[in-house]
């Protein structure tokens, strides 16, 4: 340690700085051999956990471009459907604001410091969707899908999978056929 802070004083000669980062690097490639090679993992399905319409669901997370806060002020825009909440001034841009409770035709979300904007920019659609909480990141193995699943209602139209984890069933949420549903594109009465 003593010649590492002699070299940072600059009072090392310049061979034997080069011999002490000659010896460290040494070090360094024979403690790499000993570890563990890590082959990437391929078989996990990474989601982002919230609830709405008092469901439990998950969406991918490569579809959710980010997460946000409910903003400071959202201005309502006329002649829109009831389910667009406005625009939002989101770092100097502006965000159209979805209720997606509303939109699946349940009851609109009361602001509150849980509720979140999930930020989608799919198909040429950017949007935030306002949603009453997220839980968190899940992540399944792929093995544990279960495909063709089924869901009742406003919501099943974008429900086409789900994953069976501890005797429960997790909904996914395809937010890519929410962005391509012409009603959902609609935002105009």
């Amino acid at each position: 340690m003593s010649s590492i802070l002699r070299l940072a004083e600059n009072d090392m000669p310049v061979a034997e700085a080069l011999g002490l980062l000659a010896e460290i690097e040494r070090r360094s490639l024979h403690a790499a051999e000993r570890l563990p090679e890590s082959a990437p993992v391929t078989d996990v399905w990474d989601g982002l956990v919230f609830s709405v319409a008092g469901v439990r669901v998950v969406a991918a997370m490569d579809e959710i471009s980010e997460m946000l806060c409910y903003p400071d002020r959202i201005t309502r825009v006329p002649g829109s459907m009831p389910w667009v909440l406005g625009l939002a001034n989101v770092r100097s841009s502006l965000l159209p604001i979805a209720d997606l409770q509303v939109f699946l035709g349940g009851k609109a979300i009361v602001p509150s410091k849980g509720c979140r904007i999930l930020v989608l920019r799919l198909r040429g659609l950017v949007v935030g969707l306002l949603v009453p909480s997220v839980q968190g990141m899940r992540h399944f193995n792929k093995k544990e899908r279960l495909a063709d699943a089924r869901f009742k209602g406003k919501l099943g139209a974008y429900v086409y999978e789900a994953f069976g984890l501890d005797d429960d069933v997790w909904p996914v949420l395809s937010m890519h056929a929410l962005a391509a549903d012409a009603e959902f594109r609609l935002a105009a009465v």
